[in-house]
């Protein structure tokens, strides 16, 4: 099962493809929103980005390198008005807030186009969704607007990667490091996803880099110890991580870290230990919930899963991923149609979640007895492009089985849907 979290950073998501657990970390993390606070001046409005080196515009790829922030007129005061309030509505949380910024930020742009933050808070929320075509526009949108800024390429790259096209995110990246070889978030940005390549030498290179220029950095040096792990030196990668933990003792993310290296030697009391410290220190700190919960799923304790999930879900409702394992928990424990509800809930919002759509299709197929309204979802979880090599063998064995003339026909709106 894909099942294991690192970080606060948009993650995976349990599905029915696999029976093992997955390691994931922070190369996903979610974007933070730009705010009205602690912000460099541009006028009226502030940029919470630091001047970094970022790319042109280049149809989703990687363009030419600018390494200089663009000087750009006063931002119209109703323009920043809205973006004010919108970047609020975000910090409330909750569906109709989300709704009520996307507004205000369209708004905003249209009075006026060059307020690049406002592309790149959109662009937040529709990688939060999963909908990485429109989050790449708007994260292509801001850093063309204002190429000096580190958010929007650093964005842009997660989620080129998360679309898989890792090979541009790479060429962002490396093309931003040669022009600021000293920017350490580039380089830890790198780092990771070298590491998920399995490039574990060059990651360990930019880690290293990055440590040189800054020997306390705890990210580059949760990076390294991440990378040992990857490679399955856990030893070194225990010593790197008590290390970064000496920097930062409060830190919950460091302690699910070793809470995943315990997984990776087989001590699942030794994990469920760093899980607990790192909620201990965190209580909101869903990675932790999350990794607790794919453990007990894993073992098939599904009541208690369940609960992991609902404790992830109180400190962020909008988590996705926890949503789909609050669903997958129900269906262990017998309740289809809770968990139904759950993974419609999922698709009302990003009809095209790849994870959600499987855990459907699986559902209605051998939980539902509905095989033939199956077979849509299936191919469209296939047409998002998302499905690893063991979620396309078992989707396309369903619509061999399923014959065609017995799927339903597709209608508008969310297909495959309730019934």
């Amino acid at each position: 099962m894909r099942a294991l979290y690192a970080s606060a950073r948009r993650c995976r998501v349990l599905d029915a493809s696999a029976r093992r657990c997955r390691v994931l970390d922070a190369s996903a993390r979610r974007c933070r929103v730009l705010d009205a606070s602690a912000r460099r001046c541009r006028a009226m409005l502030f940029a919470l980005c630091l001047a970094v080196p970022a790319l042109a515009a280049c149809g989703g790829g990687a363009g030419e390198i600018r390494t200089t922030r663009r000087e750009l007129p006063p931002a119209n005061p109703l323009a920043v008005r809205k973006f004010v309030e919108g970047s609020r509505d975000l910090a409330r949380g909750g569906r109709a807030n989300e709704e009520r910024a996307l507004r205000l930020f369209d708004e905003a742009l249209r009075i006026d186009a060059n307020l690049w933050e406002a592309h790149y808070n959109l662009g937040v929320i529709y990688r939060r969704r999963n909908q990485l075509v429109k989050a790449i526009e708007h994260f292509e949108a801001a850093r063309t607007i204002q190429p000096g800024a580190r958010e929007p390429l650093l964005a842009l790259a997660e989620a080129q990667r998360a679309r898989g096209h890792s090979d541009d995110a790479s060429t962002i990246l490396r093309a931003a490091v040669e022009q600021r070889p000293n920017d350490v978030d580039v380089r830890v940005a790198l780092a990771t996803l070298l590491r998920e390549a399995e490039e574990y030498d060059d990651a360990l290179d930019q880690a290293r880099e990055a440590l040189v220029r800054d020997p306390a950095n705890v990210r580059a040096l949760t990076e390294v110890g991440r990378i040992y792990r990857a490679k399955g030196q856990h030893d070194v990668a225990e010593l790197v991580f008590r290390k970064a933990l000496a920097l930062a003792p409060q830190s919950a993310e460091i302690h699910n870290d070793l809470g995943l290296l315990a997984l990776a030697r087989g001590d699942t009391q030794a994990a469920f230990i760093e899980f607990a410290a790192a909620i201990q220190v965190d209580a909101a700190f869903a990675p932790a919930h999350m990794n607790q919960a794919s453990v007990l799923l894993h073992a098939g304790d599904y009541p208690a899963a369940r609960a992991e999930y609902d404790a992830a879900l109180r400190s962020d409702a909008e988590n996705v991923d926890a949503r789909i394992g609050l669903a997958i928990s129900m269906r262990g424990q017998g309740q289809p149609q809770d968990a139904k509800r759950e993974l419609e809930r999922v698709l009302d919002a990003s009809p095209e979640h790849p994870a959600a759509l499987f855990n459907l299709a699986i559902l209605r197929a051998e939980f539902l007895e509905q095989r033939p309204q199956s077979r849509e979802l299936f191919q469209r979880f296939l047409d998002t492009g998302a499905a690893t090599d063991a979620q396309r063998e078992v989707a396309e064995r369903y619509l061999r089985e399923i014959p065609a003339e017995a799927a339903p026909a597709r209608r508008p709106g969310r297909q495959g849907g309730r019934s």
